[in-house]
């Protein structure tokens, strides 16, 4: 493949070095691209994804290692090449840890119940935040729901909803409509039921609509950010709590080691024809989550890629605890961590869509006040490496913990 430069050029517009996610570029720097940017970044993303990540069928941890169950062998081998890069990683990410077993902890604030208790207590009255969190209960209530699950679909009703909505609230002409009258407006109409059925129909990437502009200041902006991260946050109390002490666990973190030493290393050829096609090496900043470059980007003639050891810490407070939701269903314990639940637990996470979130654009404009900005719809943020990451999981966890005892 050959990548597309005017595309390239165009995404590294609004994803780059800096912005690196198009949901950082609008919860912390106020910079949405424009949906059909947005729809555009994301088609080419993913077509690089399908083209780098292309991992081999032979094991990255050879036979002699397997044979001996090195399991120091494995820790050894990644930390020495995660070292090398730690400086690009921290850019990209990652924790800026002195040793590799820092890099397996869990965050149990993570869980729902803890996050949902945290966005309570912090979240002012009457803000955008609070009557979106309201308009999630309600929902959670109504429908027996979960409080990630009831994110998740109050968010996708308020997209889908948004230029109705606006119109709805439609200030006096050359006036400017507050977010929070518009998140009021809908809390009030999930009282109601399902407000979609006289409105238009649901656009992925949201809509400005006709009506005057939606404002909050930053701190709600903010605010509302963190809400709605519930959607990601599925796990509960009890499953962190058994994922810390899987992650604890030496085989576990050598076979999660081992992965992602599969990953990196498998990919290398495919990612170093896509810089050869573009003719450089910023074609790889979408893989900076799994890899970084030890020249930092600099030339495409030199490239080397080193695990990230983000993606470490993000496979315990993601993927871990959905294997520990696995062993709590068949009623186990850590001790009872096999093959089997570790394959269910990585298609469990993606059922429970840890792959992806419905964020708000926000904007700041010259024309605005200080410390105010535009909300102007929402998009449907998916990792455009889901499906091949998590396949490649699938497959590769579960055997690397069998071998790696």
């Amino acid at each position: 493949m050959t990548p597309d430069r005017h595309k390239l050029d165009v995404y590294l517009q609004s994803v780059n070095e800096q912005i690196q996610t198009t949901k950082m570029s609008s919860e912390l720097w106020f910079r949405s691209p424009p949906p059909h940017q947005i729809r555009a970044n994301d088609q080419f993303v993913r077509s690089l994804m399908s083209e780098g990540l292309a991992p081999s069928a032979s094991p990255a941890i050879s036979a002699a290692e397997q044979a001996e169950h090195r399991l120091s062998a494995v820790r050894s081998r990644y930390w020495a090449q995660a070292t090398r890069t730690r400086d690009v990683a921290v850019h990209f990410g990652a924790a800026d840890h002195a040793s590799l077993n820092e890099y397996f902890t869990l965050d149990a604030g993570r869980s729902g119940e803890a996050a949902r208790g945290r966005a309570r207590r912090t979240v002012a009255r009457s803000t955008p935040a609070d009557y979106l969190l309201r308009s999630i209960d309600r929902l959670a209530a109504a429908t027996d729901a979960d409080p990630a699950a009831a994110c998740r679909k109050s968010m996708r009703m308020l997209a889908r909803d948004w230029p109705r909505l606006v119109l709805a609230c439609q200030a006096p002409p050359d006036s400017v409509l507050p977010a929070s009258r518009v998140l009021r407006e809908f809390y009030r109409s999930t009282a109601r039921g399902d407000p979609s059925r006289n409105g238009p129909k649901y656009t992925p990437h949201g809509s400005p609509g006709h009506g005057p502009p939606v404002l909050l200041t930053e701190v709600e902006a903010r605010e509302m950010a963190t809400s709605y991260m519930l959607g990601r946050l599925p796990f509960t109390d009890r499953e962190y709590r058994l994922a810390a002490k899987l992650a604890a666990m030496p085989r576990l973190q050598s076979a999660l080691l081992a992965v992602q030493l599969h990953l990196t290393a498998s990919s290398a050829e495919p990612l170093a024809r896509l810089v050869a096609g573009s003719g450089t090496p910023r074609v790889l900043l979408p893989f900076t989550e799994a890899f970084v470059d030890r020249f930092r980007y600099s030339s495409a003639e030199r490239i080397d890629l080193r695990p990230n050891p983000k993606l470490i810490t993000v496979l315990c407070n993601n993927v871990v605890p959905a294997i520990a939701g696995e062993l709590l269903r068949r009623e186990a314990r850590a001790a009872d961590l096999d093959s089997d639940s570790i394959q269910a637990g990585v298609i469990a996470a993606r059922r429970r869509h840890i792959y992806e979130i419905t964020i708000a654009l926000f904007n700041r404009t010259d024309t605005l006040p200080p410390g105010m900005v535009v909300l102007s719809g929402f998009s449907r943020r998916v990792c455009p490496a889901a499906v091949p990451f998590s396949e490649f999981l699938e497959e590769w966890l579960p055997y690397y913990f069998d071998r790696l005892s």
